[in-house]
């Protein structure tokens, strides 16, 4: 995090965990993927049942790393002015009921905010948990951060997000969805998206 506050713990201790995990299932994918191959070469050499059943392990431990390659790139430049928006709604979010999808529920805060010099549309990425989404009742205002071109990391208008700043690290949030790229995680206070990557970030 590049912002004048540090990071909140609980929300270091979740971005933590989440590299560990990935960091070992990347390993494990390796450690399989050299034993397919040295069964090649070994005397016996290693049958075809055995080389299915760790390919099959090899990908089911390295495609969820891959899958979610798209959250961890890093993200268009932010601009950490802080601004004032207003709450104008809530707006709910939830899967197809067709689909296999387990992803929960959940309500977007819509806000407007001054974006070069006009009141924009707009929705607060961070997922607010049930625990703090009272606190976000039409006509309070918050403080958040606004990407330096809105429409970067969206071209649709309706996507476009905002990010609530430092100064709220209270709120207990359960994740983020900035339109294409969405992380659904252990609810907790301090924001998971302000540790991200950011193009205008010091290296």
């Amino acid at each position: 995090m590049t912002g004048d506050a540090p990071a909140h713990p609980a929300a270091r201790r979740r971005r933590d965990a989440d590299l560990r995990l990935v960091r070992g299932m990347w390993i494990i994918a390796a450690v399989l993927l050299a034993w397919l191959a040295i069964g090649f070469f070994r005397e016996p050499p290693a049958s075809w049942q055995e080389r299915s059943a760790v390919g099959v392990l090899a990908a089911c431990f390295a495609l969820p790393p891959l899958l979610t390659r798209g959250y961890r790139k890093r993200l268009p430049a932010l601009d950490r002015t802080p601004r004032t928006a207003t709450v104008t709604g809530h707006e709910a979010h939830e899967t197809d009921p067709d689909s296999d999808s387990d992803m929960p529920r959940y309500d977007l805060v819509a806000v407007t905010v001054d974006l070069g010099g006009a009141a924009a549309a707009t929705m607060i990425a961070d997922i607010v948990a049930e625990e703090s989404i009272d606190r976000f009742a039409v006509g309070s205002t918050w403080s958040v951060y606004a990407f330096a071109d809105p429409a970067a990391l969206n071209d649709d208008p309706d996507r476009t997000r905002v990010i609530l700043t430092e100064a709220h690290d209270d709120v207990v949030r359960a994740g983020y969805d900035l339109g294409y790229y969405t992380l659904h995680c252990e609810a907790g206070p301090g924001s998971d998206l302000l540790l991200r990557r950011f193009a205008n970030d010091p290296r």
